[in-house]
C-alpha cells in the first residue's frame, strides 16, 4: 500500500492556530482545527435547507419540519464522507500504522501532525453530531447519542497520543455511508425523485460495501487492533483499550444484525413482498 498512498506527515493547518504560539500537548497544537471543523459541518446544516429548497424546490420544502432537519443532517454526513475519504486516503501510509508489523506499540502510541489534523478534523465533526443529537434529541433518540459519545471518545483519544495511527482504518467504515444516505433520500422524498432501479442498485452497493468495509474489514481491523494493543498494555492505562475495544465489539456486533436485516429485506424485495420504495424505508434505519 505504501507504493501506491503518498506520506503525509505535516499538517497544513498547523499555522492557523491562533494560540498558544508554544503548545505543549497535541490538543493546545490542533484545538483551532477541532474548533473550525465544527463550525464548517454547522454551517454545511445550516446551508443545506435554503440549498435544498433553491434546487429541490417543493420536493422538500413540503416535507415535514422533522424529516427536513434529518435532510439536512444527512446531507452534512454526505459532505463528512468526502472529507473523511480524503483524509483517510493520506492517512493510510501513516508511517507508525505501515510499521505495525514491526512495531506494534507505536501503532497505538506514536503520533504525527498530519496524524493529529486527522483526527481533530473528525472529532469535530462528532462534537458537532453531539451538538446535534442532544438538540433533537426526540428525532434522534438515545442510540445516536451514544454513538456520537462513543465516536468522539475513539478519535479524542488519538489527543493522548493514542491508536492516532488507526484513524484512517476506523474512517474507511464511512465508505458505506453515502450508500446508507441515498438510501434515506430515496425513502423520505416524493415517489419518483429516485427510480427504482437506482434504488436496487444503490441498495445492492449498500450491501456489498457495508459488507466489505464494516464487517469482513471491520472484524479484522479489529483483531489486528487487539492485538498491538496487548503489546502496549504496560506503558497505558487499561481503561482506554478496554473501552475503545468495547465499543468496536458492540459496533461490529451491531452491524452483523443490520447486515442480516439488509439481506432480508433484499430477499423480500426479490420475491416481490415488498414494493422498492419500502424496502429503502425499511432499511434506511441502518446508520
Amino acid at each position: 500500500m505504501s507504493v501506491y498512498l503518498p506520506t503525509v506527515i505535516l499538517d497544513p493547518f498547523e499555522k492557523l492556530r491562533p494560540f498558544p504560539s508554544n503548545p505543549k500537548t497535541i490538543f493546545q497544537s490542533h484545538w483551532h482545527e477541532l474548533v473550525f471543523s465544527a463550525l464548517f459541518y454547522y454551517i454545511v446544516q445550516s446551508v443545506s435547507g435554503p440549498i435544498c429548497s433553491y434546487v429541490l424546490g417543493s420536493r422538500y420544502t413540503n416535507l415535514p419540519r422533522k424529516t427536513r432537519i434529518d435532510f439536512d443532517v444527512h446531507m452534512t454526513s454526505m459532505v463528512q464522507c468526502v472529507v473523511s475519504a480524503v483524509l483517510m486516503f493520506y492517512h493510510f501510509n501513516n508511517p507508525h500504522w505501515q510499521n505495525r508489523l514491526n512495531d506494534p506499540v507505536n501503532s497505538l502510541l506514536g503520533s504525527t501532525p498530519f496524524g493529529s489534523m486527522v483526527i481533530s478534523v473528525t472529532a469535530g465533526y462528532f462534537v458537532w453530531d453531539l451538538m446535534v443529537c442532544l438538540r433533537y434529541f426526540d428525532l434522534f433518540g438515545i442510540g445516536f447519542l451514544l454513538h456520537a459519545i462513543a465516536a468522539m471518545y475513539a478519535f479524542g483519544c488519538g489527543f493522548v497520543p493514542y491508536c492516532q495511527p488507526w484513524a484512517a482504518a476506523f474512517l474507511s467504515f464511512e465508505l458505506s455511508t453515502p450508500f446508507v444516505n441515498m438510501n434515506w433520500f430515496a425513502s423520505r422524498m416524493p415517489k419518483g425523485t429516485f427510480s427504482d432501479r437506482f434504488v436496487i442498485i444503490n441498495g445492492l452497493l449498500l450491501i456489498f460495501v457495508f459488507f466489505t468495509v464494516r464487517i469482513v474489514w471491520g472484524l479484522y481491523a479489529v483483531v489486528q487492533l487487539a492485538m498491538d494493543m496487548s503489546a502496549s498494555l504496560d506503558q497505558v492505562s487499561i481503561f482506554a483499550p478496554a473501552t475503545i475495544l468495547t465499543m468496536n465489539l458492540a459496533l461490529n456486533t451491531l452491524n452483523i444484525f443490520w447486515f442480516y436485516k439488509m439481506v432480508r429485506i433484499a430477499i423480500k424485495k426479490a420475491k416481490g413482498q415488498r414494493s422498492t420504495r419500502k424496502a429503502a424505508k425499511a432499511a434506511d434505519k441502518i446508520e
